[in-house]
């Protein structure tokens, strides 16, 4: 009897059920997130607020073996997050592993000094520019995932062996990436949106990480933004040996109930677009490239010819990206495919906030398209006779 007593009490004490039953449920999530940031890494970030800060995260390593971390931006009022996938080509041979490394944002090693000088420049530019109000993200907060694997943000092979290369490569950014969201998921539980991007290699991390970030999160809609990194038809040009590079090299492993992504003669990796949007109905997908991409042509021409294709120049690989948006794509995927030879939009202010002459809008003003049904394309999709 004692113990009803007290509960009835409890109860008279509310003004009715509903309302003590609110309070009491936001006093415990409002002591559980107090309590939170005391034990986690996350509270060098709460000290510094609107400043990028670097958080090394144990488990985490390059490819040279050097351990590795993350980078945090916390901003004041902030209610969603944006994780990014930083880009910087791969190693796939003596060449590409050669190139990977001298980039200054990437390479085979990423630690915080290197972190820092990116931090003081691409850190506060393109959809990291918090000053600029037409940054769909720029009140978000915000997380860098470092590229130093070489292997697309989905490598899952240790110890691998590169032709040129003398010591073995640890192609492990599938695995960095959880460790990474083991500490980025909890924290940021209660966020009103998630988001994930990235560009050139860091926007294939996107898609191949895509699965990984919908679980971390139990499953609610993430939008996903992939810059500058497009799965091409095999139809066009010869690409699966491309991405078989991928999978042979880094140990990238393609979704087991996607077989169309595994059978070239189904398509291949191209059909991972439609995979994603049926199988994730409630997430939100965007893909922006310039319509004639250097690096991109370069890159999908050395492979289409060591591969048997014709080659790859600027006008079949526009013809590429029109043909992926028309026959594989489909409508589950916003585009924004602007006039162009440069590589990457999302980290450069003037190609990012640009109003574009043939869209009347900047990428930055479309972002926020994806999130409507349908999605919406730039250029837009001509009727089929």
């Amino acid at each position: 009897m004692p113990n009803l007593l007290r509960s009835i009490l409890a109860l008279i004490s509310c003004l009715s059920a509903i309302v003590c039953f609110s309070a009491l449920m936001s006093k415990a999530a409002f002591a559980q997130e107090a309590a939170f940031p005391n034990t986690s890494p996350m509270s060098k970030a709460q000290g510094q607020m609107g400043q990028w800060q670097w958080i090394s995260v144990p488990g985490m390593t390059c490819r040279d073996g050097s351990s590795t971390g993350i980078g945090v931006r916390l901003q004041p009022g902030a209610s969603a997050v944006m994780i990014y996938f930083q880009g910087g080509g791969f190693c796939a041979d003596g060449e590409s592993c050669r190139q990977n490394a001298n980039v200054p944002f990437a390479g085979a090693n990423y630690g915080e000094a290197k972190f820092q000088n990116w931090a003081r420049g691409m850190g506060q530019r393109g959809i990291f520019n918090t000053r600029r109000a037409k940054n769909p993200v720029s009140k978000w907060n915000h997380v860098l995932i470092p590229y130093c694997t070489g292997d697309l943000h989905g490598g899952t092979r240790r110890n691998a062996v590169v032709p040129g290369v003398a010591q073995p490569q640890q192609f492990v950014g599938k695995s960095n990436y959880a460790h990474a969201l083991k500490l980025i998921a909890p924290y940021f539980r209660n966020a009103s949106d998630v988001g994930i991007s990235g560009s050139s290699a860091g926007g294939l991390g996107v898609i191949l990480n895509y699965e990984q970030t919908v679980q971390a999160f139990g499953g609610r809609s993430v939008a996903a933004l992939v810059d500058s990194a497009p799965v091409l038809p095999n139809t066009e040009f010869e690409t699966e040996c491309l991405y078989r590079t991928g999978v042979n090299t880094f140990g990238v492993q393609i979704p087991l109930d996607c077989p169309e992504c595994h059978d070239p003669a189904r398509g291949g990796l191209v059909n991972i677009y439609q995979f994603l949007a049926k199988k994730y109905p409630q997430g939100r997908f965007a893909l922006a490239s310039q319509d004639a991409d250097l690096a991109g042509v370069i890159l999908f021409n050395k492979y289409s010819r060591e591969c048997g294709g014709r080659g790859v120049n600027i006008f079949n690989y526009r013809r590429a990206l029109l043909t992926l948006r028309d026959d594989y794509i489909g409508g589950s995927w916003s585009t924004f495919f602007a006039p162009g030879l440069q590589h990457t939009i999302t980290q450069d202010d003037g190609l990012y906030f640009q109003k574009r002459r043939e869209f009347s809008q900047s990428m930055a003003e479309w972002i926020p398209s994806m999130n409507r049904k349908p999605p919406t394309h730039l250029p837009a999709k001509k009727r089929r006779k």
